[in-house]
């Protein structure tokens, strides 16, 4: 199987995040469903962190700079993003990964080199532009499945 193309990769981007945030912007916010201890709020939350971090990563790989360094496992991370978003409702936040959303696709956009690395583990592991596009692009989607079937 071939690998996707940089437009490839950035439309399916694209379609999990336009379809992520139509339910944000509906039925999202009314539902009480909570998967683990995350209900549809901490869901879209955690998303700007990511999105904004990838496109740093992105672009500073670019400009031949270094990849995006994190300092913690996912968990703690994510952690830090819904106590630093505290009190935003979903009108905000909705609004933030807007904006982060057209940046890492201008980031993307740009990238010359889909296997540079973007960003780097706490465990030291590299993760490739490449791998970042199909990581959040699933992993939103497989949020959205999940809130949606529950």
């Amino acid at each position: 199987m071939a690998e996707q193309t940089k437009d490839d990769l950035i439309a399916e981007l694209e379609r999990s995040v336009q379809d992520t945030l139509a339910y944000f912007d509906g039925l999202g916010q009314q539902t009480k469903t909570r998967i683990g201890n995350w209900g549809a709020r901490e869901v879209l939350a955690h998303f700007a962190y990511w999105h904004y971090a990838t496109a740093w990563g992105i672009t500073s790989a670019m400009l031949g700079g270094p990849p995006w360094q994190l300092s913690g496992n996912a968990d703690e991370t994510n952690a830090a993003c819904l106590a630093l978003l505290a009190g935003e409702g979903f009108g905000e936040l909705t609004a933030h990964l807007r904006q982060a959303q057209q940046r890492l696709v201008r980031a993307a956009s740009g990238a010359t080199n889909l296997d540079a690395t973007a960003f780097q583990m706490a465990d030291g592991r590299e993760v490739s532009i490449r791998g970042r596009l199909e990581t959040i692009a699933k992993h939103w989607r497989g949020h959205l499945e999940a809130l949606q079937q529950a």
